[in-house]
């Protein structure tokens, strides 16, 4: 069997927060548990866990305490980057034993090394704001970063979306200074994939020679709208994440999964499947 390496990426838990849907009112910390327990029961277990922000909805310590309880549940290494409703200070208190949060920069950004693939992490919070913000100091760091090793296969995990969903809403909450970054990006021929969340939605683009997806939450889902809103409903969609498997032979693959069964379906019209 060939030596595969595994990433999933599960974000946007929101844990602290309870949602009314048509189906009955949802604790958001329960989708928590069923992605740890989908993710304990696949074989093979992913070689690492990325969590790409917004894992508690208010910042507080009580749920950030729930949340770091289940990640370490796992027993996978698994690595924060930061998402518009976290605090970088909370998230470097509560999960005190993870290094690589505790830089000397007021930033959470990092790079893991003994990996397959290289991970770059992003800090993309704008404090007080939806929006994320990708500024001069942060885009120099992640440049000085990939001139490190620029023939070495990367991937780059952030919170806010790199590009323009064609979605309104979403993207009156996306990411301040994605031009300049894509500039970078697009130095680089060794960026194997961008990967964020904060949409609720999968989303793939082509995007300054890789490719950048966005991944539905762990917890609840928006509806598809390419209509100017003023805000868009919580749609309760079976929660999912992402594998990313790498192969050194093949390259990269990214798979969509989802965590569990939704008696209603998916709210755009798709049936539930049947039993095998």
């Amino acid at each position: 069997m060939k030596n595969l390496f595994s990433i999933a990426q599960i974000t946007d838990f929101h844990v602290g927060r309870s949602i009314t849907f048509p189906s009955g009112r949802i604790d958001l910390y329960d989708e928590l548990l069923q992605t740890a327990a989908k993710l304990r029961s696949m074989d093979p277990q992913p070689d690492m866990v990325m969590v790409t922000g917004d894992l508690a909805n208010h910042g507080g310590d009580a749920d950030y305490l729930r949340v770091k309880k289940v990640l370490d549940s796992l027993e996978i290494p698994y690595h924060l980057v930061v998402g518009n409703h976290d605090s970088r200070a909370k998230l470097r208190s509560i999960f005190s034993d993870h290094p690589l949060l505790h830089s000397r920069s007021e930033y959470i950004q990092y790079v893991i090394e003994d990996a397959p693939i290289r991970i770059i992490v992003l800090d993309t919070l704008a404090v007080g704001s939806h929006r994320g913000l990708i500024d001069t100091k942060r885009l120099d760091w992640l440049d000085a970063r990939l001139a490190e090793a620029p023939q070495k296969p990367s991937m780059i995990f952030l919170h806010h979306p790199p590009f323009e969903t064609g979605m309104p809403y979403p993207d009156s909450l996306g990411l301040d200074g994605k031009e300049e970054l894509g500039k970078i990006v697009a130095k680089y021929r060794n960026i194997e994939a961008i990967a964020a969340g904060h949409t609720h939605r999968d989303s793939v683009m082509r995007w300054n020679g890789t490719v950048a997806y966005l991944t539905s939450s762990s917890a609840f889902s928006y509806k598809l709208e390419f209509h100017d809103v003023d805000d868009i409903d919580p749609l309760y969609n079976p929660p999912a994440f992402r594998i990313f498997r790498w192969d050194p032979e093949v390259g990269l693959v990214s798979h969509l999964c989802y965590t569990h069964k939704y008696e209603f379906g998916f709210t755009e019209g798709v049936p539930e499947a049947p039993e095998n």
